[in-house]
């Protein structure tokens, strides 16, 4: 089956279809004529027949729906087909929702990313779309509830000023969402609550309602209500005082309550909603209970029990007097909430229990044995962004790296948390990365066979999400750079960032090590941007390459910050002025970086979403101490060494034998040197071993092999001189002008080590890939990365297991895992 460029389609479904389908429906039309400029009308020579499954009898015979049944018989809840039969393309739905991701698979599949209004992602223009005769593809989702919090939404709210033009985050706003979110093959969302509530406007629920979204609310808002937006409004506009948000008074403060409830669930009694039961204060306070006060101890801890079972028992007559059917119900238990339910708070069977991780996406508490029986299930709250106090948000970019993302969520579904995954997402903008992944991983968590998956290899997920976006296939290479960066920036997250968080004078300059590979990382993304079309620039620039340079110039301004002081203590004060020049250079490219984010880039249409650094408490690391020299110094040559060591020892030639002094001058003047070395030592770079300083300059020294052959040497009978000669001694002499200003005891070991190493891994039989990876002791530390610490194969037997793209900076993880373990409560 071939569509091609202008050709007449014909789309074909029943009248009877839901609205939310029948949206969905345009947007397909929508979508052939921006990528085929088809024209779609009745009577077309291609026919597209659409539909969910009883719905369009002519479909429901041509399509093998029965594709879409589990084994048991029933259709599977939101599954779809497309297939092509007989040059007819079929696309079926067990569901609206199944229906619904259909049409956008097919969509996405004919060149319109999920991604093309909100990162402006070009849609593809094509020749023709070629369907393979007989193809026909069936999927369905893992966890049933898949969603997102838009949480921390005050940049949001500032774009929605200036864009969409709603005086807040409204309908026009939430359609884009909600579209967004279905075109990624979720279904679920709680609503902004920090600048408005939900349903102040019933149009905002009514729209998600006809779209097909199900909308709920998190663990401090109680059916439907808002209460940090909506709790003092209601109150008003009832003209009701001395009332309190604290069930624990009795009479009419809480008849108050229920009724305050109780029009909320009226409003929503028509739409698909869930309803969070339980109490806690307004906007994530702890639970009031005012009229326990005098109590302690255990008799305040069991009256605080009994108060909450008395709440969730006032809620549930609500809702079962007010519905006509049987929504969603949840319950989480989050903080002191917590504490009482581990002490026997009893809660009803058909509520879902929706546990928490950490805020930083560690699950912090599995369902046990009992729990995975409820009927109602288990679900996850989880953090991809997160506000707190300085030092503790990440609310600039998301860095856990998706790696622990899947590893986290993939054991939560292990143990059973499979009904309901939502995580915060904040302002959704710049997080279309993990956004995208998440849905992803929420898709296809159960790792079935028969499905395509992606998600368990980071590097497949991202190669594919790239390259379906951008031409000329850059995903490859932005995928093992983005993973990288991830590893990378998650060992500091740059709104965490502070003064010497990594050391420049242990573990061999630790800061510039990362400053380097930012630079690399980042260079090499710069290369892929300025190889894309115009057309594709902005949105790669706002998905990709905005977060690299940011972490990149923050870390910079903390480097280079952190150096001036080093300077200042090293007696180096020019270069401690040119450091903190250099670090004021890298504030200003960060500030360049927002400023072009928000006004220059996609002509402006971003304009307040990405503002780090306006409101209090800033959400990233901001102006690091710098210190510049208060006098003038004379001139004199400074030295300093490695790690501050005073005399240097070369032992890994596997792993890199490059160590290194620096030079400079303590006054602003040139200043003349000279170093002597070792004949085996050579200097990286092809400095010269004699010139004139004007700033503090690095000499890197690595050691020339030796020739002999390191197999006599260590042989049995060969003398112990000649086994002693594989380690060479020397001294690096430093000179200004004449003057010997230093000498520099050197040590090579390099060859004698190699030599130890080959003739014990012969001795313990080990192969050549093992013997390759063996620790070597260098300036008093040994490091063993989490894929050399012992044979892959026998990790599993031992109760740990490998993660790779998780290790600290780079590398792997090793997790221990011991089945069916569960954590004493009073350490959660």
């Amino acid at each position: 089956m071939v569509i091609r460029e202008y050709s007449k389609v014909e789309l074909v479904f029943s009248s009877s279809e839901s609205e939310a389908v029948k949206i969905a429906l345009v947007n397909l039309r929508r979508d052939l004529i921006r990528t085929l400029d088809c024209s779609v009308t009745a009577g077309g020579i291609i026919r597209i027949l659409v539909g969910t499954v009883g719905n369009l009898p002519e479909l429901d015979k041509k399509a093998d729906i029965s594709k879409l049944q589990a084994e048991d018989g029933t259709y599977r809840k939101e599954a779809f087909l497309i297939q092509e039969k007989e040059g007819e393309l079929l696309i079926a739905g067990t569901d609206r929702r199944g229906t619904i991701y259909g049409i956008y698979d097919f969509c996405e599949w004919l060149g319109v990313s999920p991604w093309y209004f909100f990162a402006d992602v070009p849609v593809r223009r094509r020749s023709e779309v070629v369907i393979e005769n007989g193809y026909c593809k069936v999927d369905y989702p893992s966890v049933e509830y898949r969603g997102i919090f838009i949480n921390d939404e005050e940049e949001l709210e500032h774009w929605v000023w200036r864009y969409m033009g709603e005086t807040t985050i409204g309908v026009k706003t939430y359609e884009k969402i909600f579209e967004l979110l279905l075109r990624l093959k979720l279904n679920y969302i709680w609503p902004a609550m920090h600048v408005n509530s939900f349903n102040l406007k019933q149009e905002n629920g009514a729209l998600a309602n006809r779209m097909g979204i199900v909308v709920g609310t998190s663990h401090c808002d109680m059916l439907m209500r808002s209460n940090n937006r909506e709790w003092k409004p209601w109150l008003a506009k009832k003209g009701y005082t001395d009332v309190e948000y604290d069930f624990s008074i009795p009479g009419r403060n809480r008849e108050i309550l229920k009724e305050y409830w109780r029009e909320s669930v009226e409003q929503n009694r028509d739409f698909e909603v869930s309803y969070t039961v339980g109490m806690r204060g307004i906007h994530d306070s702890g639970f009031e209970t005012k009229s326990l006060e005098g109590l302690t101890g255990e008799k305040l801890l069991k009256a605080k029990i009994e108060l909450l079972e008395s709440v969730m028992a006032a809620q549930q007559e609500i809702l079962s007097e007010t519905l006509d059917t049987e929504p969603m119900k949840t319950f989480v238990p989050y903080k002191e909430v917590l504490e009482l339910y581990d002490n026997g708070l009893k809660v009803p069977e058909d509520l879902t229990l929706i546990w928490t991780n950490d805020n930083y996406g560690y699950v912090r508490r599995y369902p046990g044995e009992k729990e995975k029986a409820r009927k109602s299930g288990n679900g996850i709250y989880y953090h991809n962004s997160y506000w707190a106090p300085p030092g503790a948000s990440y609310l600039f970019i998301c860095s856990i790296p998706m790696s622990h993302t899947r590893n986290e969520l993939l054991k939560a579904y292990k143990e059973g948390i499979q009904k309901v995954w939502v995580t915060n997402f904040g302002a959704i903008k710049p997080l279309e990365q993990q956004l995208s992944f998440y849905a992803k991983l929420a898709w296809e968590a159960d790792g079935d066979d028969n499905r395509d998956l992606e998600t368990f290899d980071e590097t497949i997920f991202l190669t594919r999400w790239l390259d379906s976006m951008f031409t000329g296939q850059p995903g490859k290479a932005a995928a093992a750079l983005l993973l990288e960066f991830d590893q990378l920036t998650n060992a500091r997250k740059l709104e965490h960032m502070d003064d010497d968080c990594f050391s420049q004078t242990a573990f061999g300059d630790e800061a510039a090590a990362r400053m380097h590979r930012y630079e690399y990382i980042c260079s090499e993304l710069e290369k892929i941007y300025e190889n894309l079309p115009e057309q594709e620039k902005d949105a790669f620039f706002q998905m990709i390459l905005m977060k690299v340079q940011a972490a990149y110039f923050t870390n910079g301004m903390y480097y280079y910050a952190d150096r001036s002081r080093l300077c200042i203590r090293q007696g180096k004060n020019s270069d401690a002025k040119r450091y903190t020049d250099k670090s004021h250079a890298f504030d200003l490219a960060r500030r360049k970086l927002l400023y072009y984010y928000n006004h220059v880039m996609s002509n402006g249409k971003w304009n307040g979403i990405l503002t780090p650094e306006d409101f209090p408490p800033p959400r990233t690391a901001m102006y690091p101490s710098c210190r510049v020299p208060l006098h003038a110094a004379a001139d004199k040559l400074i030295v300093t060494c490695w790690n501050n060591q005073s005399e240097l020892t070369f032992t890994d030639s596997t792993h890199g034998n490059a160590k290194w002094i620096e030079l400079a001058n303590a006054g602003d003047g040139a200043l003349s040197y000279k170093i002597e070395k070792p004949e085996w030592l050579e200097i990286v770079g092809a400095l010269p071993t004699e010139g004139t300083l004007t700033k503090e300059t690095r000499f890197v020294f690595s050691v020339i092999p030796q020739t002999k052959s390191a197999e006599a040497l260590h042989s049995e009978n060969a003398p112990n001189d000649a086994k002693s000669s594989l380690v060479r001694h020397g001294e690096i002499a430093v000179f200004s002008g004449t003057q010997k200003v230093c000498t520099i005891p050197v040590t090579d070991k390099t060859d004698d080590v190699k030599a130890r190493v080959q003739k014990d891994a012969e001795d313990a039989k080990l192969t050549k890939a093992v013997a390759l990876h063996v620790a070597i002791e260098d300036s008093g530390r040994c490091v063993i990365e989490a894929e050399n610490g012992t044979e892959v194969s026998s990790l599993d037997a031992a109760g740990w297991k490998l993660i790779s793209n998780l290790g600290r900076s780079q590398g792997s993880l090793l997790e221990a895992e011991i089945p069916g373990a569960q954590c004493p409560a009073r350490s959660i």
